[in-house]
């Protein structure tokens, strides 16, 4: 199905983006709940391992309602010679329980009201994927 951008004004189009975001917050949210499943406590600073992988896991402040948290990985991409991947520790996560969203921005991003909607959109898809890898890997098959 081939989309006319020109059928819709920019309002739509922004609508769409933003129904799209909250779909990857909801998504990333049910993804980390199979990594925080690992934690014992998600107050202190603590290390998950999920198949074989080492992540740090720093809570920024934890309350009734919300999480905020920065995570700590690194680990080596196996296409790419001497190639790593790095979640950089200047995201931020916010954990929505009670709307049951997951939330990351830049610290630019939350030092600053950034409107731009394709920056969040951006930086949301690639913690999906990397969720995503986390939990697939760490799936045990019977």
């Amino acid at each position: 199905m081939n989309i006319n951008i020109r059928q819709y004004n920019r309002e739509n189009f922004k609508l769409m983006n933003f129904d799209h975001l909250m779909q990857i917050y909801e998504t990333n949210y049910h993804l980390i709940q199979n990594v925080f499943d690992s934690l014992t406590d998600n107050k202190i600073l603590s290390t998950i391992i999920l198949n074989n992988h080492v992540i740090q896991y720093e809570p920024v402040s934890v309350s009734k309602y919300t999480v905020i948290f920065k995570f700590y990985y690194r680990y080596n991409l196996p296409i790419i010679r001497n190639g790593e991947y790095f979640i950089k520790p200047h995201i931020i996560y916010t954990l929505y329980k009670d709307a049951k969203l997951l939330e990351a921005k830049s610290l630019s991003q939350n030092r600053e009201f950034d409107i731009d909607i394709g920056n969040k959109i951006r930086i949301n898809l690639n913690i999906y994927f990397w969720l995503k890898s986390l939990v697939n890997k760490s799936i045990k098959y019977q």
